[in-house]
């Protein structure tokens, strides 16, 4: 594959929320996903690095008591033990298979609302797990905020559930050195469990920021029909990035 374009895959798969009514399954379908997408992208670039999102909302709720970090009572069809050991399980299963895809792959870490405290654990557990393999490295330090470099695209992620309003002037602050060796800069958020795009240009249209909304492999339960949030599709998806051309393709699994 040594002819084929050299490139770096964005898989934020956030907002699965394990232990969810109606996710029983997940694994299965993360599992599915991940392949799909993956021999897609395989069989048409070269897939230099990987960036793979772990965290956001992975776990439904963040305490014995089923409610998310803030307290918020939520649906819940299994327990917090039996959660955590699905999602760790699964999500054992989908780096592993990441790996075998790509010269070298970046595990990035990101706590959700749902479970700051639980989500840094199964991170951390992960790591362990992984920590012989020479081509996964691990991105695990707390923080709501993360930025990689990629050639000159900047990849910046979030959860997404605190106010979007000044993204570019945070990032431009936060991440200077970052912001200045880029030419393509884009920021993954979750939280909405809906597909969404929001270009911020400026006098040069590659210095722009791009802010782009993912939606989720989840299930919806009662909140979201209360909401009426109830036409999003359950997706995930992949993006590949050239070094010096930026986003060259992207390639979607619907369930």
């Amino acid at each position: 594959k040594s002819a084929e374009e050299k490139v770096c895959g964005v898989f934020s798969l956030q907002d699965l929320h394990f232990g969810k009514p109606g996710n029983e399954n997940l694994g299965e379908i993360l599992e599915n996903c991940v392949k799909s997408l993956l021999t897609k992208a395989y069989n048409t670039y070269y897939l230099d690095e990987i960036i793979f999102v772990v965290g956001g909302d992975a776990l439904n709720m963040d305490t014995f008591n089923g409610t998310t970090t803030k307290g918020t009572i939520v649906e819940n069809g299994e327990g917090p033990v039996e959660t955590y050991i699905k999602a760790f399980d699964s999500l054992m299963q989908t780096i592993g298979t990441i790996s075998q895809f790509c010269n070298k792959l970046k595990i990035v870490y990101l706590p959700g609302n749902h479970d700051r405290l639980s989500s840094f654990h199964l991170v951390h557990a992960l790591q362990q797990g992984f920590k012989d393999w020479s081509n996964i490295d691990f991105d695990s330090a707390y923080a709501e905020r993360k930025v990689h470099l990629y050639g000159l695209n900047m990849f910046c992620f979030e959860h997404g559930d605190v106010t979007t309003k000044n993204n570019p002037l945070v990032y431009a602050t936060e991440f200077p050195i970052e912001w200045g060796s880029a030419s393509f800069r884009t920021l993954y958020v979750g939280h909405y469990h809906t597909k969404r795009s929001k270009e911020y240009l400026t006098e040069n249209e590659e210095n722009g920021f791009t802010t782009r909304q993912l939606p989720s492999l989840s299930s919806s339960d009662y909140y979201h029909y209360h909401n009426k949030w109830t036409g999003n599709k359950r997706a995930g998806i992949l993006e590949l990035h050239c070094e010096k051309k930026g986003k060259v393709s992207e390639f979607v699994y619907t369930l």
